[in-house]
């Protein structure tokens, strides 16, 4: 309600400067009539006064406090021309200066609206189901994990949470920016921030408010206006040498020539004006970071959070492109091809074996196991291990039980005898004997088809998977993905010094992996791409999150990237420039004030107007 208040009364305030604006224009217009000349002191004043009575109050607190703003170089421009009799002048700079700034203000808000749509997308209330089922209201922070809701047609749902209830289908587009409805059902996991569409659905929740996707990404986005990058840096240390030093120029201009008997001190008062208006160092100032936002708006609407306009440099310097396989370029979901035993090595048993293993494991096998057979019976695991890019260890009734690659076979002395080792397969070994074996296959994402192809039309030139798995496996996944070249059987380290050989051949290199056993490797890379929505994204070590988890948006997200840049660097060329030129001729010939107030407030909208529409 207090935003709704504030959003009215600043709509109210708009109203009123435009209308105060309009009658400046109409008394600037009866100014310049020849028989009002009489008059045209007085309502110069009132025109000046209309249009920038906030202008001139912020301009002459500035000069008392030394803070030499654009704000306080329009206002020694504007008071010094009207003290010098250049009534038309005076106020022609502020009519000017004040339409521009509406312009500016009106692409900043197109601009802004996809960031402030993405902070939107908090629930501030649940329906929270008690105990004797009744449905209260309560305030979204007041929601614990376990806790039953309901989240009705129309509603956001309010924290990540599985269906227990009912099916629907729910508008995704504000997390993962797919635009079509997802259907929606018993055990089917959703995220905060998407929208009940069509069916009531009772709900238990996963997280609370504060760890739910949506308050995630809300704190990214906060976190991305703060982490400037290079450019907007420079900028904003330009501008604060580059303002004190224009205005020790103009005050060079407006009394050194005079002083030596080069034409008199009103005309060279005049040129130090211009030169003081024209050099307002705002085109850059402005442009820059908006071109940054409204790119970092463009590539959210994709399904991507970059963390900060700082990593939009590195994404558009990027020349190749890494990816991780299981979890990224594949869905996860695993289908076991075959189980072969050895020496008549019970299968029920090896089932059993591998079951309790990796139901202890994050790794999707387990799942591909269960959906392989039924009722497959639990046992304690004890002596549990997990060994990076190696497999599983545990001791199970009383039985030493591994199940992985060659490497762990070697690493615990397993008994090869004369079995032929099958390429790809991942081995189970009881007291140091292999007894079977597993062959498995992945599901790629669909949005991984072709991305190799795709990514090379917008400038990659490189594109490799690094995996863990074996190289026969990855080479099938890399076929269909398209990608160039395959690095496997690679532990978490090998993956990372891949990425530093990259480096060290000066290329900038973009990983893109699961955010979570990929974060050494996410951390190393020039930007690092986190796959998963509903993980924990605020703390992953990734540079970007792709919530959408779709992949067919990595080659628009690099354009993006690409593009803003080009736009930066025209737009500070473009600035430089016209204003060398307005600088350079002001200072050797009388110009015309609304040429210097064009250098300025012209540019600036320019410029402004070229990031917010080349970067969309």
């Amino acid at each position: 309600m207090c935003c709704e208040k504030e959003e009215c009364e600043g709509k109210k305030e708009n109203k009123i400067e435009i209308i105060l604006y309009i009658f400046a224009i109409l008394f600037f217009i009866i100014s310049i009539i020849p028989s009002l000349s009489s008059i045209k002191f007085i309502l110069t004043i009132i025109a000046i006064l209309l249009s920038g009575y906030e202008l001139l109050f912020n301009g002459i607190k500035n000069i008392f406090k030394l803070n030499f703003e654009e704000d306080t170089l329009m206002t020694i421009a504007i008071i010094s021309a009207f003290c010098l009799g250049e009534y038309t002048e005076s106020c022609l700079v502020i009519i000017l200066y004040k339409l521009g700034e509406f312009l500016e203000e009106k692409a900043e808000e197109k601009s802004n609206k996809s960031i402030k749509e993405i902070v939107e997308i908090k629930a501030d209330t649940a329906n929270l189901v008690t105990k004797d089922n009744k449905i209260e209201v309560v305030d979204v922070e007041k929601i614990n994990v376990d806790d039953i809701i309901l989240v009705k047609p129309g509603e956001k749902v309010p924290v990540d949470a599985v269906i227990i209830k009912g099916n629907s289908e729910i508008d995704t587009s504000a997390i993962t920016g797919e635009s079509k409805p997802v259907f929606v059902e018993e055990k089917t996991q959703i995220l905060s921030g998407c929208i009940n569409l069509t069916g009531a659905i009772t709900c238990r929740v996963l997280k609370n408010s504060k760890e739910s996707t949506a308050s995630q990404i809300v704190d990214l986005v906060y976190e991305a206006t703060n982490n400037k990058g290079n450019t907007e840096k420079f900028i904003t240390k330009f501008s604060k040498i580059y303002t004190p030093t224009v205005i020790i120029f103009a005050i060079i201009i407006a009394i050194l020539p005079a002083t030596f008997g080069y034409l008199d001190y009103k005309t060279w008062f005049m040129r130090a004006l211009i030169f003081l208006v024209a050099s307002c160092p705002c085109s850059l100032v402005i442009s820059v970071p908006l071109a940054f936002f409204t790119c970092i708006g463009k590539i959210s609407k994709q399904g991507m959070l970059v963390k900060g306009t700082k990593h939009i440099e590195s994404l558009s310097k990027a020349s190749v492109v890494a990816f991780d396989k299981t979890g990224t370029l594949t869905t996860g979901k695993m289908n076991i091809r075959e189980i072969n035993t050895f020496e008549n090595f019970p299968k029920e048993d090896a089932l059993k074996y591998i079951y309790n293993l990796e139901k202890l494991s994050n790794h999707p096998i387990s799942t591909a196991i269960a959906n392989y057979a039924n009722n497959i019976p639990e046992v304690e695991v004890i002596n549990y291990k997990e060994i990076a890019g190696y497999g599983l260890y545990g001791t199970i009734e009383q039985k030493t039980v591994i199940f992985g690659n060659k490497k762990l076979l070697e690493k615990y002395n397993v008994k090869l005898q004369n079995i032929k080792l099958e390429k790809g397969a991942i081995y189970l070994a009881v007291n140091s004997n292999i007894v079977a074996y597993v062959t498995l296959t992945e599901e790629l994402r669909n949005s991984s088809k072709n991305i190799g192809e795709k990514l090379k039309k917008v400038g990659i030139k490189r594109t490799i998977m690094l995996t863990g798995d074996n190289l026969e496996s990855a080479n099938i996944i890399a076929n269909e993905a398209n990608i160039s070249e395959v690095k496997a059987n690679l532990l978490p380290q090998n993956k990372q010094e891949e990425i530093q050989k990259l480096k060290k051949e000066k290329q900038y290199v973009i990983f893109v992996g699961d955010g979570i056993n990929d974060s050494p490797v996410l951390a190393e890379s020039n930007f690092g791409i986190a796959m998963g929505a509903g993980s924990n994204i605020a703390s992953v070590t990734a540079d970007s999150i792709l919530i959408s988890n779709n992949l067919e948006n990595l080659p628009n997200i690099i354009k993006t990237a690409k593009r803003t840049i080009k736009v930066v660097k025209a737009n500070i060329i473009f600035s430089l420039v016209i204003k060398a030129i307005v600088l350079i001729l002001g200072t050797i010939q009388n110009l015309p004030m609304w040429l210097a107030v064009f250098a300025d407030t012209g540019v600036t909208f320019l410029t402004v107007l070229n990031a917010v529409k080349n970067v969309k």
